[in-house]
């Protein structure tokens, strides 16, 4: 029966995935849940461009793992605002790979408006042992207007959301790590919680492949949660 289950949800998911990506070649277009987080990222980035401070993206040192992935697509629209409006932006990264990454995502954003020679690969910090007390130290010397915090965080996240708020910087996180997500939610303006950080690439780039699949995962979510109460339901009046 397990085995019969998973069989159709598989199905009907990919049919699902398949027919949302019709629709989209077709030109029509799917609704999709906005997330709140996302659109202060633009209304961060503008306070910062007003006050004519700083933008600053952290990405931690945790696993190298789909959060990283995420960050960089989240990363890719920071790095295309801010070079629109011509905003500074520096990008603090903890693991040697992930900065190499965001090297290019950066350079990519700048030259697909054009603005190559804006471009300052010197904004863009690797800082390995003593990541939390360098990105203390970013606080006290750039005047941060805004602040993003995207990957797989640790302890050393309520350090550096505390630190951001204190600042009077606009803050909007991410993280899929439940033991870590009270802190952010606490000391943060704006955050995507668990799986949203992993959708926030699929609404920012509007991938059709992207969307198909997102749109057959809110699907399924909201069957499984009709299914739960259902069975619940029926389950309490067998009982008694």
């Amino acid at each position: 029966m397990d085995r019969l289950l998973s069989m159709w949800f598989l199905v009907v998911f990919f049919l699902v995935s398949v027919l949302a990506m019709r629709r989209l070649s077709n030109g029509k277009d799917i609704p999709i849940r906005r997330l709140q987080g996302l659109d202060a990222i633009e209304e961060a980035i503008g306070r910062a461009t007003e006050m004519g401070s700083t933008s600053l993206f952290i990405i931690p040192g945790g696993p190298f793992d789909a959060q990283a992935f995420a960050a960089f697509d989240i990363l890719g629209y920071v790095a295309r605002e801010t070079a629109k409006y011509d905003t500074k932006l520096v990008v603090v990264n903890a693991l040697p790979e992930a900065h190499a990454i965001s090297v290019e995502v950066v350079k990519e954003a700048y030259k697909s408006l054009g603005k190559e020679d804006a471009f300052d690969e010197s904004c863009l910090r690797f800082l390995s042992s003593g990541f939390t007390a360098g990105v203390l130290g970013i606080y006290e010397r750039e005047k941060i207007g805004a602040n993003f915090l995207f990957g797989s965080f640790y302890l050393e996240s309520l350090t550096l959301a505390e630190a951001g708020h204190e600042t009077g910087a606009i803050q909007v996180s991410g993280t899929a790590n439940t033991h870590q997500l009270p802190f952010l939610v606490a000391a943060c303006d704006y955050t995507l919680i668990g799986e949203e950080i992993y959708a926030a690439g699929t609404y920012l780039s509007r991938n059709r492949a992207q969307i198909g699949s997102l749109v057959a995962q809110e699907i399924g979510k909201y069957v499984g949660i009709g299914a739960i109460l259902v069975l619940s339901i029926a389950a309490t009046f067998a009982g008694s």
